[in-house]
């Protein structure tokens, strides 16, 4: 019995949920001689082409994930990101049809710079949402961009922890 509620719950999982692809890219300085104490996030995006909720909620979850690496805001380097492309495309084809028939699809990109100018690098995401039962989430996918480029800034190691900064 246990079996089958494991496996009931697993599929019910795998249909609830969207696939979806993200591919990044980045030329970021890995593991500089300078390692920055804080970061500070601005939206470059132009409000006059893309939703303002999709730039903000890109901006407040990088936030969220890298305060939870350890990061604190501050002015050390900025990290100006802009939402270069957004279709939202069609939920119910999604739904009903699936396969990449009215699918969703984004791309952000963000740059790093330091107090002086400096540039540390680039990154840039690409990802698409093309099918889901209930057409997927675009705002769960706006989040997992928002985490593969905080996720690609911690491997870096442009920063260093909030704690470690103290000392």
């Amino acid at each position: 019995m246990k079996k089958l509620l494991s496996l009931f719950i697993l599929g019910l999982s795998l249909i609830l949920t969207g696939c979806s692809s993200l591919k990044t890219e980045n030329n970021l300085e890995r593991n500089p001689e300078t390692k920055y104490a804080s970061f500070k996030v601005v939206n470059t995006t132009s409000e006059h082409s893309i939703d303002p909720k999709v730039a903000n909620l890109f901006g407040a979850e990088l936030r969220a994930q890298l305060s939870k690496f350890g990061y604190k805001e501050g002015d050390d380097v900025t990290i100006s990101y802009s939402v270069d492309a957004f279709d939202q495309g069609n939920r119910a084809l999604r739904m009903f049809v699936g396969f990449g028939v009215g699918k969703g699809t984004m791309e952000f990109s963000a740059a790093l710079k330091d107090k002086s100018g400096k540039s540390l690098g680039n990154i840039s995401t690409e990802s698409a949402l093309k099918m889901g039962f209930f057409g997927g989430s675009l705002d769960n996918l706006i989040r997992k961009n928002a985490i593969a480029v905080a996720t690609r800034i911690h491997k870096a190691k442009i920063f260093q922890k909030a704690e470690q900064a103290k000392e």
